[in-house]
């Protein structure tokens, strides 16, 4: 079986994985029921009652982050960190993959079809485009000589020449200023603190990763902890 071959089963089986526990269910003869409740302690918003509150304001620009808030990408980095496809079964990226160009590269290039667009980030998008809304992405992940990612959002949400800001793991706070983001959704920590600290107004707005996602992640990821509101339904 060739590279190309073992990764696209890897990341599918991911996928699968994925999209079974975003179902709140497991397989098997012997079923396991997955509690899906929650004790909120964080007020929650709908992207309706969103489109709401900007009813009166003109247009906007809306800022998203890309990682658990735009795309599930949970299938591309498990595949980057746990893969045995380099030499006597290694990590054909190393010991670090996350800082190996050919790996950064990977994720912003080849990978990039493998990322799943989120309902709710669907939801989002479209509410601010049917208001006329800039929308732009701001992620810190980093950059490389070439992406894809600008032609894979194109593609998926029927933006144009769509603004992807990498800050290559710095605060995305210039970002928001430069481009004077007035809303920024994004699921971790510093998306609500790099929007607070904004020198004019940005409401930031939280979305929830995934089960499968905080599986692996579940680092700065605080819901409600800074007073933002968390999205209905955007853990899928």
């Amino acid at each position: 079986m060739n590279k190309n071959t073992v990764l696209r089963a890897t990341i599918l089986l991911g996928v699968a994985v994925l999209l079974i526990l975003s179902a709140g269910c497991t397989t098997g003869a012997d079923d396991v029921i997955v509690d899906v409740t929650s004790d909120e302690s964080y007020n929650t918003i709908s992207v309706g009652e969103i489109a709401e509150s900007l009813k009166d304001n003109c247009q906007i620009t809306a800022g998203l982050d890309l990682d658990s808030t735009t795309f599930y990408t949970d299938s591309v980095y498990y595949y980057g960190m746990t893969n045995i496809d380099g030499p006597n079964g290694t990590n054909i990226f190393g010991d670090s993959p996350e800082q190996n160009p050919a790996f950064i590269s990977a994720v912003n290039n080849e990978f990039v079809g493998y990322y799943m667009p989120k309902y709710a980030a669907i939801d989002v998008v479209q509410m601010h485009q049917n208001r006329g809304d800039k929308v732009i992405f701001i992620t810190k992940k980093r950059s490389s000589p070439d992406e894809r990612i600008s032609d894979y959002i194109s593609v998926i949400f029927g933006i144009d020449s769509p603004i992807v800001i990498f800050t290559n793991g710095t605060s995305k706070t210039p970002s928001i200023n430069e481009e004077n983001v007035s809303v920024y959704y994004g699921d971790s920590d510093g998306d609500i603190t790099d929007s607070q600290s904004a020198d004019h107004t940005c409401t930031p707005y939280r979305f929830m990763r995934n089960k499968m996602t905080l599986q692996y992640n579940d680092l700065n990821y605080s819901p409600g902890q800074y007073g933002e509101s968390v999205i209905e339904n955007s853990d899928y």
